[in-house]
């Protein structure tokens, strides 16, 4: 399967530039799906000390094409 386009992933946001993320931690392997009007992001990286959410980021702007300082949660 496939990641999403950043075409796509960017028409799941509001006027507000604002995105529905669900995230699953712990995964085996990272990767992007668009499921019920929003993003899920699988991610390897365990929930621990904000690991997770580093990884996060850095994951959706590559997904994005973007900076990962341009990208907030």
């Amino acid at each position: 399967m496939a990641n999403p386009s950043p075409q796509e992933i960017r028409a799941l946001a509001d006027a507000k530039g604002e995105l529905a993320l669900r995230v699953v931690p712990g995964a085996k392997i990272e990767r992007a799906a668009i499921e019920n009007g929003g993003l899920k992001l699988w991610t390897r990286t365990a929930p621990e000390d904000g690991k997770a959410t580093k990884a996060v980021l850095a994951q959706l702007a590559k997904l994005l094409g973007i900076p990962a300082r341009d990208v907030e949660l």
